[in-house]
C-alpha cells in the first residue's frame, strides 16, 4: 500500500517533467534562396546578373551578415555565384561552388547528418523544391516557384536530428540605397 501511495504521490511530478521537457534539440539553420534576377541575352549557365540582380544579391548579404552563417554554397552558373558574392565578401567566407546534382546531393548528406552550423545555398527554381526535399522538409518538394517573378524568396529550414525539418517562406524586397 505504501509502494501505492508513493507511486500515486510521485505521478504528478513525472507528469509534469514530460510535459516541460525541453523539445528535440534543433541542429543548424539552412538559409534557400533562388539566384537573383538575371539576363536573358546570355544563355545558359553563362547569363549574369541584372543591375537590379546586383541589387538583390547585395540586400541579401547586408539581411544575412550578422545571421551567423558559417558556410556559403552556390551552384557553377554565373548568377548562382553572383548572388553569392556579396555575402562571401562581407562574411569572408568561401563559397563552395556545386553543380545542381550536387546540391541536392549535398542536402540529402545535411539531411543524413545535420549539424549545428548554419548555412545559406543559392539555388535555382527547379532544384530549390527538391533540396527542400532532400533536407526533409515536409511537402518540400510541391514547393512552387514562378521562374519569370520568384527572385525573393528566402527559405528557413531548421533541422532537427529526430524529426522532419521546419520550414518559414519569407520574400524579401531590395533595399533602397539612403
Amino acid at each position: 500500500m505504501r509502494k501505492l501511495l508513493t507511486a500515486l504521490m510521485l505521478l504528478p511530478v513525472l507528469i509534469a517533467g514530460a510535459l516541460y521537457a525541453p523539445t528535440a534539440q534543433a541542429e543548424g539553420v539552412v538559409f534557400l534562396t533562388r539566384h537573383a534576377e538575371k539576363s536573358l541575352d546570355v544563355p545558359g549557365d553563362a547569363a549574369p546578373l541584372l543591375a537590379v540582380g546586383n541589387d538583390r544579391a547585395r540586400t541579401l548579404a547586408r539581411m544575412l551578415v550578422d545571421a551567423g552563417i558559417g558556410e556559403l554554397v552556390t551552384t557553377d552558373a554565373l548568377r548562382s555565384r553572383q548572388t553569392g558574392a556579396p555575402f562571401a565578401e562581407l562574411t569572408g567566407l568561401q563559397p563552395q561552388v556545386m553543380t545542381r546534382e550536387e546540391e541536392v546531393a549535398y542536402a540529402a548528406r545535411l539531411r543524413q547528418a545535420p549539424d549545428a552550423k548554419d548555412r545559406l545555398i543559392v539555388g535555382h527554381t527547379r532544384n530549390i523544391p527538391r533540396i527542400l526535399e532532400a533536407l526533409g522538409v515536409p511537402n518540400g518538394g510541391q514547393v512552387k516557384l514562378d521562374p519569370d517573378t520568384d527572385y525573393d524568396n528566402l527559405f528557413v529550414i531548421q533541422m532537427y536530428p529526430d524529426r522532419p525539418a521546419s520550414m518559414i517562406r519569407l520574400r524579401y524586397q531590395i533595399a533602397k540605397p539612403n
